[in-house]
């Protein structure tokens, strides 16, 4: 007899995967693999540091929310961040809807919250969306300012923040007590836009619980874009610098703040009140950067234009970007760091083989805990720095895209690979 295959079993229109259990033909093959077996058994009925002992991390569908789940008015149409509450709900911030969907534990629709609009809890361009101390935090892309909700989604203040002009905006987290933590690429001060410096700044700001008085927690330099001037769309064009090392911050659900700057391979353990704690440093080999990598980069490269009024995707890098993008000599040691459910930091890292499933596991008190491979889900280069994957206890929350682009809300269980 064969291994029983997975069956897709529809509760209502919230797809969930029922997981079948693999025969074994000989009872020779059991008893040769009963060390590794007990091992597995042992990490699956353990904490998530035992799982990642075992090497290899498999996740493991059982929740599929698309467009078919959702009522007529509330379907996908650019969702972007995703946050989780003490009760296991999940919110996702669709920028193209200009409203927050709140989701239950088992991933059926509850409701939305916001509508478009510069008003009082209204949205434009909801992008990322924290929780914390029965409070909903959400950065507007447009209307460039943090409103806050309280658990119930009534609006409660809104306070202006901007990364300034040519900005970039790359992750809010919130604290226990209810602080936020924004990282954020500086932009060009009002009336420079003429002189455009070759590098750009990264700050690490800690803001009140109604995000204001910022405080700034570190500042560096990285080399991560250009703005090059081009006359066929008469603008500035940010040309983005690919693999050169850059500022990287995670917080943990307990509030431990994680600092990294990829030119070495060292992750600084900080409390936002007290200051840099901690380092564990990992030996690191540098790569080469190849030919193959450049291309790969370009044949990634998506660029939203402007012209005549006219919105255009454009399908691949155009002349102004091939001709100006930089690149270093080698890769950096890691692509970026998320945070998993259980209060650990997983470093998505760079390998001879490129391939993109690979991450060290620091313990933010112990150290460094395991290397791992993840299986069961398409971990792309981004993984570690989109705002679209979400871990809580056991399990990953994450937005996902099919090749005609529509989107679906997808929950896994991380178990030990067998």
């Amino acid at each position: 007899m064969g291994p029983i295959q997975p069956a897709n079993v529809t509760y209502g229109r919230v797809a969930f995967l029922n997981v079948g259990i693999m025969a074994a033909p000989r009872l020779l093959a059991i008893l040769i693999g009963v060390g590794s077996i007990v091992s597995i058994a042992a990490a699956q009925s353990g904490s998530l540091t035992e799982i990642y002992r075992t090497g290899r991390v498999k996740l493991v569908e059982e929740v599929r929310v698309s467009d078919e789940a959702l009522p007529r008015d509330a379907g996908f149409q650019n969702p972007r961040g995703i946050a989780i509450d003490a009760q296991g709900r999940i919110y996702v911030a669709d920028a193209g809807a200009e409203h927050l969907k709140v989701f239950g534990p088992d991933g059926k629709f509850v409701r939305t919250i916001g509508r478009k609009g510069q008003g009082p809890g209204e949205f434009q361009g909801p992008e990322f969306v924290e929780i914390g101390s029965s409070r909903i935090f959400v950065w507007e892309a447009m209307n460039r300012r943090i409103s806050i909700f309280d658990a119930e989604g009534k609006f409660l203040a809104s306070a202006p923040f901007s990364p300034g002009s040519f900005g970039v905006f790359i992750r809010m987290r919130v604290l226990p007590d209810g602080r936020l933590i924004v990282h954020y690429e500086r932009g060009l001060s009002s009336g420079v836009e003429d002189r455009v410096p070759d590098r750009q700044t990264h700050v690490i700001e800690l803001l009140s619980p109604d995000a204001r008085a910022p405080r700034t927690l570190l500042e560096k330099e990285v080399k991560s874009s250009r703005l090059v001037w081009n006359p066929e769309y008469n603008a500035n064009v940010r040309v983005p610098f690919p693999y050169h090392p850059t500022l990287n911050m995670e917080v943990t659900t307990a509030g431990v703040l994680a600092v990294g700057y990829s030119e070495k391979y060292m992750l600084e353990i900080h409390s936002p009140d007290k200051g840099r704690s901690g380092a564990f440093v990992r030996p690191y080999s540098p790569i080469r950067l190849s030919e193959k990598d450049e291309q790969d980069h370009f044949g990634r490269f998506r660029m939203t234009v402007f012209k005549d009024g006219l919105k255009t995707i454009l399908p691949k890098a155009p002349e102004v970007i091939l001709k100006n993008t930089e690149f270093p000599e080698k890769l950096p040691p890691y692509r970026g760091i998320i945070a998993d459910g259980e209060g650990r930091f997983l470093v998505q890292v760079y390998v001879e083989s490129r391939a993109t499933n690979i991450f060290d596991v620091f313990d933010p008190k112990d150290g460094f805990v395991s290397r791992i491979t993840v299986d069961g889900a398409d971990i792309d280069h981004s993984f570690s720095v989109s705002l679209s994957n979400r871990f809580s206890g056991r399990y990953l929350w994450r937005i996902e895209r099919d090749e005609e682009g529509y989107a679906s809300l997808v929950k896994y269980r991380l178990t030990a690979a067998r």
